[in-house]
């Protein structure tokens, strides 16, 4: 990544977008003391001996990795007991298994979810195991599975790793790039995504209300 230019990791894992030193005073007159890159730490133990350094996965040699993260203000006298290396993530096809219930087409009563499925980032990973358990426990009662509007964010996550070209599928993250096209073309980015919002909350309601007149609640 440092090999395609200086602003790479500033606009990757290192971003700095909405941190601000409150050190340095009023944020408008030291716009350009903003830091350049930042890492992220996160907490791995009770005491905070131990952090992670996010987002810093490579292959580096162990001993280039050590000499190259001490080079980072604050960690020159780091202990490293765990180096990065790089991991790869397991997943099935899922254009050519599942069905956007999450359930297997060669057998309705098997379900995917989470990372296996092709879905990427914890809050799409968690939505997908509810949607999953939800669904067995639908079908043990003997109801249909529901499957989400694709107007909504999951539900449109959902149709794309169950439709997508099974040649070249790979997992996919929640984004507005998967929702339906809007009726029509809204410039700026704000009002486009709070349409977005309000359509998937409209549907969804009505989908809800659906389920809820099938099950007499």
């Amino acid at each position: 990544m440092a090999r395609r230019g200086e602003d790479t990791m500033r606009y990757g894992p290192m971003k700095p977008v909405g941190l601000f030193d409150a050190r340095l005073g009023d944020f408008k007159e030291n716009k350009d003391k903003r830091p350049y890159a930042v890492v992220q730490l996160r907490q791995e133990d009770k005491a905070g001996q131990l952090w992670n350094m996010v987002g810093f996965q490579t292959n580096l040699r162990w001993g280039e990795q050590k000499r190259v993260f001490q080079m980072i203000p604050g960690l020159e006298h780091a202990e490293f007991v765990r180096m990065g290396v790089m991991h790869r993530n397991t997943f099935i096809n899922s254009p050519e298994l599942l069905n956007a219930s999450l359930q297997f087409r060669s057998r309705r009563t098997l379900l995917a979810a989470g990372q296996l499925s092709g879905t990427e980032g914890y809050t799409a990973r968690s939505r997908g195991g509810g949607v999953a358990g939800t669904n067995a426990a639908r079908i043990a009662l003997g109801l249909d599975p529901l499957v989400l509007p694709v107007t909504t964010m999951m539900g449109a996550l959902f149709d794309f790793i169950t439709s997508a070209d099974p040649k070249h599928f790979q997992p996919m993250a929640p984004n507005f790039g998967i929702l339906p096209p809007l009726p029509v073309r809204i410039k700026t980015k704000q009002e486009r995504y709070g349409v977005y919002r309000d359509r998937s909350f409209e549907d969804l309601e009505r989908f809800l209300a659906g389920v809820r007149s099938l099950v007499g609640v």
